[in-house]
């Protein structure tokens, strides 16, 4: 009868530490997809570097290949007035040369600008550099939406850090919970084996190993659970992965694993030595 309840038991803190395990793996996935978003949303802030009438095409191709070679550039395309001008035939459905005898349009730059330098601090320095290379006319990016971008991905990633670690300590409470739970039926045995001259390192080990085991075979459960969800998501939705990438999702997962077993080895650790510094007497009031 003891050793049924002892496997009920046992299979109800496999059970619950793979349940925890899969809610933080998920809220990870999130925090790491955000992030990833957040990075993709700030690259495709776009600069245009308008360059002057008297400048060359050529030499406006040799400038963007100078361009593309600085820290804080991450792309850029060469956007004649040509090509300007083609665009507005389309949009307009008229010709403005017909009208104006002349191209109105300037040629310019296009840049995108890595995700660190995409907020308005730094992109007021760099127009000044731009602004001071020959050639140059004007330089122009939204200010008010970049603004409104980056206090929006500020706002996530603090609620959501917020979230997860909120998340983590409920799941060191509850797994916490279970393993005590585990040990606690064992206590007046460890009250015995210390009795008899057991060290308190001998009586640990087996504990320690079969929460080490708990962690193991929980993590592999969690992680073979979020791994099956993110395929079939990905077979539906392909865009997902070049949202999270292999890498990011490993490092998500073996965080999932470690986070299992720590906890487990740990809690197992605190409530064995909870239980041998107390007095035989005391085992019967708790």
């Amino acid at each position: 009868m003891s050793k049924k309840k002892f496997s009920i038991q046992t299979l109800s803190v496999y059970v619950s530490t793979t349940l925890v395990l899969i809610l933080l793996g998920t809220m990870g996935l999130l925090m790491v997809a955000a992030s990833s978003l957040s990075t993709n949303v700030r690259k495709n802030i776009a600069v245009s570097v308008i360059m002057d009438n008297s400048v060359e095409g050529k030499d406006i191709e040799k400038y963007l290949q100078r361009l593309l070679k600085r820290s804080y550039v991450e792309s850029g395309k060469y956007i004649s007035k040509e090509q300007v001008l083609q665009e507005e035939r389309k949009a307009l459905g008229t010709d403005p040369v017909e009208f104006l005898g002349y191209n109105p349009y300037e040629a310019s730059i296009e840049l995108s600008m890595k995700a660190e330098y995409a907020n308005n601090d730094s992109l007021a320095r760099i127009e000044k550099l731009l602004l001071a290379d020959k050639g140059v006319s004007k330089v122009i990016y939204q200010k008010e939406l970049i603004g409104a971008i980056n206090s929006n991905i500020s706002k996530i990633g603090t609620a959501l850090s917020v979230l997860l670690a909120l998340l983590t300590i409920i799941s060191w409470s509850l797994i916490g919970n279970m393993v005590r739970m585990s040990i606690y039926s064992k206590r007046f045995l460890l009250h015995t084996m210390k009795l008899v001259g057991a060290t308190w390192g001998f009586i640990r080990r087996p504990f320690l190993l079969h929460n080490l085991k708990i962690g193991v075979i929980s993590g592999l459960f969690a992680n073979a659970f979020l791994g099956s969800a993110l395929y079939l998501i990905a077979r539906q939705e392909p865009a997902l992965s070049t949202i999270l990438t292999p890498g990011s999702t490993a490092t998500v997962a073996a965080a999932v694993f470690l986070f299992g077993i720590a906890i487990t080895v740990l809690c197992a650790y605190i409530s064995v030595n909870k239980f041998l510094s107390m007095r035989g007497n005391d085992l019967y009031f708790i």
